[in-house]
């Protein structure tokens, strides 16, 4: 295969930044739109980007053998039932976060895409970043001991105006979730990719400020499946959100040092134990080594959702273009996606049920 040709389901926001990165790459081309709900649109879309194929439904764009990959771009709740069609037909996924929305979906689009053969990959884009990868090679080498305790917070602001301007958001239905499966739903990942499996969640979640039909703040406790405690915070009504660009804050500590990532820089702190000749503690001190560019500028979502950093778009979807090309397992994976989701969907049980519950 000398070029990967592309098709993109959706037209929405998000789509913009797939449609940049297929046509950045050289080993790719974008032959193909598929809108749900406003043809003007679509046909707007295919324009500004000089695509050929112009679909209304789906199916047809996921039966198109012209097509050897698709973007799904849809609405949270509908990446599976887009997903699996294009799977079904042959066609390798890239399917932005989250991965769906029920666990049962997750299953079957990984499922389909290991009995048709095709590369299923989702977008993450925190796991590009230079200094969080820096941070998972050193938990990784096991040099900082044992975990104990992980903080993971997403905090950003989502005004009512943002709920009403498209008639999926903020719904059961086609958004799953609101400040965890929606905007959260990266800071999760990130915990859970750093951190390792979790055990166990008790936590509530409550629709405190917004009229809409999911949480727009939400608690937890955690357990990890190596021993560590963790807590989990989301919220979407924050007058000062943190200015990273996913709005996530991260801390995870070991024995002999922690992992923190705030402001979209990411640092280790590292205890130095200084002992005299003869074996006596002299002192001990922590000093901090930055794992990122200082100096490099961090672009924000947390206010604005169109404010995306497209290096990490751009990455995610170039990687995805080698997979389908060496035929090798993309960077993030359809198993190690639903992670996420499937600990937002544990602690939304929990909220309901009063229970500790265990994944």
């Amino acid at each position: 295969m000398n070029k990967v040709r592309f098709g993109i389901i959706s037209t929405g926001m998000i789509a913009d930044f797939h449609a940049k990165a297929i046509l950045s790459d050289e080993r790719a081309e974008l032959i193909a739109v598929c809108g749900h709900t406003n043809v003007e649109k679509t046909r707007t879309f295919a324009q500004k980007y000089d695509i050929e194929k112009v679909y209304t439904d789906y199916r047809e764009l996921a039966a198109d053998k012209d097509i050897d990959a698709v973007c799904v771009c849809s609405p949270s709740g509908l990446h599976g039932l887009h997903g699996i069609q294009c799977l079904r037909n042959g066609k390798h996924v890239l399917c932005e976060k989250p991965l769906d929305i029920k666990g049962e979906t997750m299953t079957e689009m990984i499922k389909v895409a290991e009995k048709n053969n095709r590369k299923l990959g989702c977008v993450f884009p925190n796991r590009t970043r230079h200094g969080l990868r820096k941070a998972k090679e050193i938990i990784d080498s096991g040099q900082l001991g044992k975990m104990t305790i992980v903080e993971c917070e997403y905090r950003g602001y989502r005004s009512p105006e943002y709920y009403t301007s498209s008639n999926w958001k903020g719904t059961k239905e086609l958004d799953g979730g609101g400040c965890l499966m929606n905007q959260g739903i990266h800071a999760i990942d990130t915990m859970c990719w750093l951190a390792g499996d979790v055990k166990t969640v008790y936590g509530v979640i409550d629709t405190m400020l917004r009229d809409i039909e999911v949480e727009d703040t939400a608690m937890a406790i955690l357990e990890f499946e190596n021993g560590a405690r963790g807590m989990l915070m989301g919220t979407t009504i924050s007058n000062v959100p943190e200015e990273a660009p996913e709005g996530d804050r991260l801390r995870i500590e070991f024995e002999r040092g922690t992992i923190v990532y705030e402001k979209g820089k990411t640092s280790l702190y590292k205890r130095e134990i200084k002992e005299g000749p003869d074996g006596f503690l002299l002192g001990d001190e922590v000093h901090r080594i930055p794992l990122d560019d200082e100096d490099k500028a961090v672009i924000s979502s947390t206010s604005d959702p169109a404010n995306l950093d497209m290096e990490s778009h751009f990455a995610i979807v170039s990687n995805f273009i080698s997979a389908v090309i060496d035929d090798t397992d993309p960077y993030i994976t359809g198993s190690s996606a639903r992670k996420s989701v499937d600990l937002v969907l544990a602690l939304y049980k929990s909220s309901k049920s009063g229970m500790k519950v265990t994944l």
